[in-house]
C-alpha cells in the first residue's frame, strides 16, 4: 500500500511541475507577443513622425 501511495504522489508532483512549466511558457509567449506589438506601434509612430517632417 505504501508503494502505491508513493507512486501516486510522485505522479501528482510530475503533473504539477509540467503544468507550472507550461504556464511559464505561455507567460513568456504572451510577453514576447506584447513586446512585438509595442515595437510595431513604436515603429509606426516613428515612421509617421518622419513622414510629417519631410
Amino acid at each position: 500500500m505504501m508503494m502505491l501511495e508513493l507512486l501516486r504522489l510522485a505522479e501528482e508532483t510530475d503533473q504539477e511541475r509540467r503544468m507550472e512549466l507550461q504556464s511559464t511558457r505561455l507567460g513568456a509567449r504572451r510577453l514576447r507577443a506584447r513586446q512585438r506589438a509595442e515595437r510595431r506601434t513604436e515603429d509606426a509612430l516613428m515612421e509617421l513622425a518622419w513622414s510629417r517632417l519631410c
